[in-house]
């Protein structure tokens, strides 16, 4: 009888499972009932470290999507991937809020019907835990925010951050004694546990912003202008203000902002059945321009015919992959390998917002421990 092989070293059992894919969140989790030395080590603070160290950027959990329907907005929560342990905590729908962002391991609410103090939440998808912001100074109606971890512009890599302080930067207009109204753009920090002084820019009814969500690259804040072909550029650091116009041949009913692969400002739009992709160059003079770079047909892309109708609604960074929306449904496109995967269906997405982040069993471990916060 052969003598039974030998036991693995248990320095190799941690470079083993150091390569489990993050995209699978379950294997790590498997992995941990094998015996309880296995256990110990998966939940150990420095394996977990050097794991999200090891795999660099998180992977795609999975997306919240704004739906109309009914004549309003239903905000859905949908993992990646079909076997993935990553279940995130369901939305009430009876409030009907409204995902602005989700960045960085947070999504920002908005809750139209919420008193003054309980309009703008920040919560985390993975551990369900929820912190209500107050009311932006001056701000009657909000358009857009972003939310983002309050060391970007500091240059945090973000793979584990999400426990951090953080920064909201909210778009919104205030009426002026004259009957028009100024835009302006305010900035909360956690750290502080308030709003600091706008920054006000005349934009009449231009200030309304697209429904997808803004692109944050470096101390900058872009946000698309839904009325207007211009993108809003708010510094954080100098709070200064200035327009950016589109491309000439771009839609801006059906666009989205997004990061290039050198982490600049960048878009996305759909014409004539095509996905149009374009970055902002600053030349040493200071100048600016859009570059288009790649032309994509969708028809051969999404594999479906007559996507005239096709809509982009949606940019994961870190992973590029665009969400487009088709009369067959939502799809989502993997830029760098071509590869596309059916997300959803044709129950009229606006917008969709990627969830990155990794779903170590600590994070499991925690959302246990302070419940699930729904909405």
């Amino acid at each position: 009888m052969a003598p039974p092989p030998p036991e693995l070293m248990f320095e190799l059992v941690g470079e083993i499972l150091l390569r489990l894919p993050p995209s699978d969140p379950a294997s790590l989790i498997r992995a941990s009932l094998v015996c309880k030395p296995w256990l110990r080590l998966v939940f150990d603070a420095a394996f977990l470290r050097r794991y999200i160290a090891f795999h660099g950027a998180p992977p795609l959990l999975g997306f919240l999507a704004n739906i109309r329907g009914n004549g309003y907005n239903e905000p859905r929560l949908v993992p990646s991937a079909t076997h993935s342990c990553f279940k995130p905590p369901a939305f009430d729908c009876s409030r009907l809020p409204w995902v602005m962002d989700c960045r960085h391991g947070r999504a920002l609410v908005f809750d139209m019907w919420a008193d003054s103090e309980g309009a703008l939440s920040v919560w985390d998808p993975i551990t369900g835990d929820r912190q209500v912001l107050p009311k932006p100074r001056r701000c009657k109606f909000i358009s857009a925010a972003a939310v983002l971890c309050a060391g970007a512009a500091a240059g945090c890599d973000h793979l584990d951050c999400c426990g951090d302080p953080f920064l909201v930067v909210c778009l919104g207009m205030s009426p002026m004694d004259d009957g028009f109204t100024l835009t302006d753009v305010c900035v909360y920090s956690s750290e502080a546990g308030s709003w600091g002084a706008p920054s006000s820019i005349d934009l009449g009814p231009d200030s309304i912003s697209k429904m997808n969500r803004g692109i944050i690259t470096g101390d900058e804040v872009y946000f698309g202008l839904m009325c207007s072909a211009r993108i809003l550029k708010c510094g954080l650091r100098n709070n200064a203000l200035s327009l950016i116009d589109l491309p000439d041949q771009c839609d801006h009913w059906n666009f989205v902002l997004m990061l290039t692969e050198d982490s600049s400002l960048g878009l996305a739009n759909v014409r004539d059945s095509n996905l149009y992709l374009s970055s902002w160059k600053v030349n040493p003079e200071g100048l600016g321009e859009w570059v288009n770079y790649r032309v994509i047909k969708l028809e051969t892309l999404l594999s479906i015919r007559s996507p005239c109708a096709a809509s982009v609604i949606g940019f994961a960074e870190g992973v590029d992959v665009i969400f487009v929306s088709t009369y067959v449904g939502v799809f989502a496109a993997e830029l760098k390998s071509g590869k596309v995967t059916k997300v959803g269906g044709t129950e009229g997405y606006l917008s969709v917002l990627p969830i990155m982040g990794f779903y170590t069993p600590d994070f499991g471990r925690r959302r246990h421990r302070h419940g699930l916060a729904d909405f």
